[in-house]
């Protein structure tokens, strides 16, 4: 019997979460503490303050809307840099820091500082100019530890402009790799800056709006379907763990073709899986570079007889859009579908990605 054969077409639908904190039970000054499974208080974890007995768990609200143009969709927050006003930003969980655009505020808030050096980053669109600015930032009620360094964009390039029209003024990067930015999460206190979760709500094929949730402080997940281990990085200069999450192991099979196990990035701010590589050579595709619509989809962790996310493959942008290119070096961008499905864990003390199924 093959290892394909022995994949499991079923997970179990239920979704388990321990006691959570509302943005808005934070912001009114209620804090709810969920049990302690350990006592031990002594060392600082992921940088951060030392541990409490009893962690803290913040829900952070995520409504999910309808990205510019006629892409997917994507999870919006609301944070506070500095002693600003709260603004939307995107939560990306495909890049590092957090990047900030024209019409976050007027007048530059205190606290905040933005200094003469040019900064550069990358989005799927292009790439981002601006200048290093150095604040603390303030999510779900919990403030940083200390000043993080962010990008204040100061150019208009469409996915400023697009993005600004639906009151959106910014990029929040919570990936764990190593980047000329910090992840703002890992600068938050203990439990809370170490181990984070998301998920997206609404429903992507329509481009319904809905509710997703950011946890900070996530507990690991008891139903999880798939783990992934990511290659250690290092710690930060701030003593931060870091984790290449552009290359969680995954195996994929796309219809009758072999299984490849290839460097996987979770990407919640991309809307279509992106392939690419010579080993997929095989896989049927369409006159657009894309895999044919109907083609079955499976992404199993190296290592698992069981495929934890199947789906086919079609036209729809955040659902089941495929992209492949026949060249280059493998690797594959799982673009944001898999976080409508899954509740998707981030332990950055122990570098795992983990998905478990989202409660409906």
């Amino acid at each position: 019997m093959t290892l394909q054969s022995l994949r499991s077409r079923k997970v179990q639908r239920t979704h388990r979460l321990a006691v959570t904190v509302s943005a808005f039970a934070v912001a009114v000054g209620s804090i709810a503490l969920a049990p302690s499974s350990s006592a031990d208080d002594a060392a600082p974890l992921n940088g951060g303050e030392p541990a409490a007995s009893q962690p803290v768990i913040i829900d952070v609200p995520m409504p999910t809307v309808a990205a510019p143009g006629r892409e997917g969709m994507n999870g919006i927050v609301e944070i506070r840099v500095g002693r600003s006003a709260p603004f939307k930003v995107m939560v990306d969980t495909g890049s590092v820091g957090l990047r900030v655009f024209p019409g976050a505020w007027g007048t530059r808030p205190a606290g905040v500082q933005v200094t003469s050096q040019k900064i550069t980053s990358s989005t799927s669109r292009g790439s981002l100019k601006g200048a290093l600015g150095k604040a603390t930032m303030t999510i779900g009620g919990v403030s940083t530890t200390r000043p993080i360094g962010f990008q204040y964009v100061n150019s208009t390039a469409p996915v400023v402009r697009g993005w600004a029209a639906k009151r959106v003024y910014g990029i929040l990067g919570i990936g764990t790799g190593r980047y000329q930015l910090s992840n703002p999460i890992s600068a938050l206190p203990g439990e809370v800056g170490t181990q984070w979760s998301v998920h997206l709500g609404g429903e992507p094929r329509t481009r319904t709006p809905g509710l997703g949730h950011l946890i900070l402080g996530a507990e690991d997940p008891t139903d999880a379907v798939a783990s992934f281990q990511l290659p250690p990085l290092g710690p930060d200069g701030y003593g931060a763990l870091l984790w290449n999450d552009h290359a969680a192991p995954g195996c994929w099979t796309f219809g009758r073709t072999r299984e490849h196990c290839v460097d996987t990035w979770f990407d919640s701010g991309f809307h279509p899986v992106r392939v690419k590589g010579a080993v997929f050579s095989r896989v049927p595709t369409n006159g657009a570079g894309q895999v044919r619509p109907g083609t079955s989809v499976g992404l199993a962790d190296a290592g698992s007889a069981f495929t934890s996310w199947e789906f086919r493959a079609g036209r729809t942008a955040s659902v089941n859009q495929v992209r492949l290119a026949k060249k280059g070096r493998a690797g594959i961008n799982t673009g944001n579908a898999p976080y409508f499905t899954y509740v998707i864990t981030y332990d950055t003390v122990r570098g795992l990605i983990s998905l478990s199924p989202a409660r409906r």
